[in-house]
């Protein structure tokens, strides 16, 4: 759900719920909202994010366009948030797994481009490997919210884990270098359960099997 007058603010409705999504970009970043926490797109520096210029829902998917504004900034980004249904893991109202997938793009001759995934830890962060993909699952519990950060091989070999303190587990993608033209992506996963139910092993394995077995969207 979007509204045309106020670009930066839209909605994902399941049930009664309603999960909330800022998205102007700049300092405050892209944040996936639930409850009073949030799990956030954010710059790797002082440098802010490109701002938001453009949204559009097409079917289930949330559009965002971020482009390159002056030459302060290295790159501009789009993203496209959309829900993904799975047969391992049972969403419901509190309950539900999104893609994230963002798309870099530079203008510069040459830019090593970060955006940083930045989820908060209350008390504990874990991290498991699958297939012999190190990083490939990044789990955090922060009262009443659990998440599952899911790496596909793309993407966890070049994503660093970045010290955030004990608060926020902080994972910096992309940073490899790029040249002007090229269009770079990420796709991580995200499981987000607002009640606090552990999120189990097995079911997040299978969904990072799944994740790893499906093509990249072209758009």
């Amino acid at each position: 759900m979007t509204a045309p007058n106020r670009i930066g603010i839209a909605a994902w409705q399941s049930g009664d719920c309603v999960w909330r999504i800022k998205a102007h970009g700049g300092r405050d970043g892209i944040r996936l909202l639930f409850a009073d926490q949030d799990l956030a797109l954010l710059s790797s520096n002082d440098q802010p994010l490109p701002t938001l210029q453009e949204q559009f829902v097409r079917g289930q998917e949330l559009h965002l366009s971020y482009p390159q504004q002056d030459q302060g900034c290295q790159f501009g980004f789009r993203v496209v948030i959309r829900p993904i249904e799975l047969d391992s893991i049972t969403t419901d109202e509190q309950l539900a797994v999104f893609e994230l997938l963002i798309s870099v793009q530079t203008t510069l001759l040459d830019a090593h481009p970060t955006i940083d995934l930045v989820s908060e830890v209350g008390s504990g962060c874990r991290v498991d490997s699958v297939d012999g993909i190190a990083g490939a699952i990044h789990s955090t519990e922060s009262a009443p919210n659990q998440t599952a950060v899911l790496l596909g091989p793309p993407d966890a070999p070049f994503t660093s884990e970045i010290s955030g303190g004990d608060d926020a587990l902080r994972l910096r993608l992309f940073g490899e270098f790029m040249e002007k033209g090229v269009i770079r992506r990420a796709r991580p996963w995200v499981i987000i359960d607002r009640e606090g139910r552990p999120i189990d092993t097995d079911e997040a394995i299978t969904a990072w099997r799944a994740l790893a077995a499906s093509p990249v969207p072209l758009t």
